[in-house]
């Protein structure tokens, strides 16, 4: 099965699309709604998991630096706002 997303009316794989596969080919598109399936919803989880454990760890910093960022201006900008600063 390939996953795919609908993005300004477009259909965008995200996985890789089988070598036989060729331009113009009919496909068939079934649209289903995330599943509540306990396994399928684990075997989801531990996708994740395993994806997320390949970014290094340099990335995960620079990702909470800019977001610790992001909220000391915010808060700033909050407090300008109603005249505490």
């Amino acid at each position: 099965m390939i996953r795919a997303i609908l993005k300004k009316g477009k259909i965008q794989p995200l996985d890789e699309l089988p070598p036989h596969w060729r331009d113009g080919q009919e496909l068939i598109v079934d649209g289903g709604e995330p599943s509540n399936d306990p396994a399928e919803i684990k075997k989801w989880h531990e996708k994740l998991i395993s994806l997320s454990a390949q970014i290094p760890a340099t990335d995960h910093k620079r990702m909470a630096a800019a977001l610790a960022e992001q909220d000391r201006q915010a808060k700033e900008r909050m407090r300008r706002e109603m005249g505490l600063s």
